[in-house]
Formats: C-alpha cells, sequence, structure tokens
C-alpha cells in the first residue's frame, strides 16, 4: 500500500450526477474487465457502498491491461461500457453486473449481439440504446477513455484489482483484494475517526437496493454462512418477494417488482 496524492472528482455509482452533499473519501477502483476474476472487487464495492455509501464517492477505472493491438473483442467490450458511462455510471455497472451474475463475461461462443441484447434490456432503466450507438463512436468517449488512461498511469498501478481511497490531504493505494477489515483501517486512518457504518441491511433489502445478488455476494455482504442466506431467500420467495434469476442455477436472486 502507497501513500499518494490525488485532485479528482467523481459521483457515486447509484447517485445522480449532482452532489450536494459533502463527502469526505472518494474511492478509485481499477479493474481488468478481460478478467472474469477480478469482478470479484465488485462484491467488495457494494458492500463499501451499502455500509459507508453516505461518506464515499466511487469512480470506476475499467481497462484492458494485457491488451496490445489485439484482443479486439475486450476492446469493444470496453467502448460499451465507457459509453454507458456516458450516461450515468450506474449503467455500467448494471452492465457488468449481469455479466458476472449471469456468468457469461467473457464466455466463450458470447459475441457483440449478446452485448447489445443485454444493453437493450435495460431501457426500462433509462438507457437510450441510439444515444449509446452514437457514443461508441463519438470524441467524448475518445476523451473519457483517456482520462482513464491517464490515471492509470499517475496512480502507477501495477497489478490489478486496485482500490485508491482519497481525501482531500493524501491518499492509500492497495493493489490486490484484501479482507474486509484492512478497508475500513484504511478509512480509519484517512479521516482520522472511526467512520459509522450502516448495518441495518438484510437480504430482502440488499435485493432491494441492486438488480440482482448472488448467494456468494449475499453471504460476504451481511457476513452469514451461505445456509442461511439460503433459508432467508427461501422463506421470501415463498411469500413471492423474490425470484431466482433465470438461468443461474439458482445462485442468483432478484426482487419481485
Amino acid at each position: 500500500m502507497e501513500l499518494e496524492q490525488c485532485n479528482e472528482s467523481s459521483c457515486s455509482l447509484e447517485e445522480s450526477p449532482i452532489q450536494v452533499a459533502h463527502k469526505p473519501l472518494e474511492l478509485f477502483y481499477f479493474m481488468d474487465i478481460s478478467d472474469p476474476d477480478g469482478l470479484h472487487v465488485m462484491t467488495l464495492i457494494k458492500k463499501l457502498e451499502l455500509e459507508y455509501g453516505h461518506l464515499i464517492r466511487f469512480r470506476m477505472v475499467s481497462t484492458v491491461p494485457s491488451c496490445v493491438g489485439g484482443c479486439q473483442e475486450e476492446v469493444r467490450l470496453l467502448t460499451m461500457i465507457k459509453a454507458m458511462e456516458l450516461q450515468g455510471k450506474r449503467h455500467a455497472m448494471r452492465f457488468l453486473r449481469h455479466l458476472h451474475i449471469n456468468d457469461i463475461f467473457m464466455k466463450e461462443g458470447s459475441s457483440d449481439s449478446d452485448f447489445w441484447e443485454i444493453a437493450r434490456s435495460f431501457v426500462n432503466y433509462g438507457l437510450d440504446i441510439d444515444e449509446l450507438v452514437a457514443d461508441t463512436h463519438s470524441n467524448q468517449l475518445l476523451s473519457a477513455l483517456a482520462v482513464d488512461h491517464e490515471i492509470l498511469k499517475d496512480w502507477e498501478i501495477e497489478s490489478l484489482p486496485a482500490l485508491t481511497f482519497v481525501t482531500r490531504d493524501e491518499a492509500l493505494k492497495i493493489e490486490g483484494l484484501y479482507p474486509y477489515d484492512v478497508y475500513q483501517a484504511v478509512m480509519i486512518e484517512l479521516l482520522g475517526y472511526v467512520p459509522t457504518r450502516v448495518t441495518d441491511w438484510n437480504v430482502e433489502k440488499v435485493l432491494g437496493r441492486y438488480d440482482a445478488s448472488t448467494i456468494t455476494e449475499l453471504a460476504f455482504i451481511l457476513e452469514l454462512d451461505k445456509p442461511v442466506i439460503e433459508r432467508e431467500l427461501k422463506k421470501l420467495s415463498l411469500q413471492q418477494r423474490c425470484r431466482p434469476v433465470p438461468g443461474c442455477s439458482g445462485q442468483a436472486w432478484a426482487t419481485n417488482k
């Protein structure tokens, strides 16, 4: 872990672009979209957002660092993700969560048409497909990609995933994934006090916050054993308050809306 400085600003992934309340921490998280295992950082981000989202603004920086002159499929996917971000970071996060939960991220045989079909399913969430198509070829997209590239270079990211916690005065970079209490200790060190942790979450509330969550994610976020999560999901399902996500072998669940 290294101390560095940064003056960038950003918005929480689940909030509107206009921020009113001051948040003392910003969190940049860097992920390799060509590595399905790297998406596990999204579960960590979910937990941090639920428990400390009132203190943190989030900024995702996605990349394909191992691709030089090749990996066209990954580059096209990165382009789509960044184009979605231009309409709101929540769209890019929803897209990535969908790929992750449905286990189709970089699956052999996946094509551009598969990704566009998923994108079209987000129209009900406010995604404009015509705008998305235009943005994939826009100068604004190129500028956004260039900004992410500069952030990666400035922070000297050597391994992914990586997280950087930033305050007005200092920052801490963490490369790799660590136990949750490591990130809590970093926040305490940077803030100079123990931040308030929101802990009144349960299975139904977490499912209601996101489009879908896996049993593994719920167990990590709520710090419960998987059998406990499974019993709660079964109870909610019998009450018709949640349902398994099709094609996920009962491992991913969503609320009935």
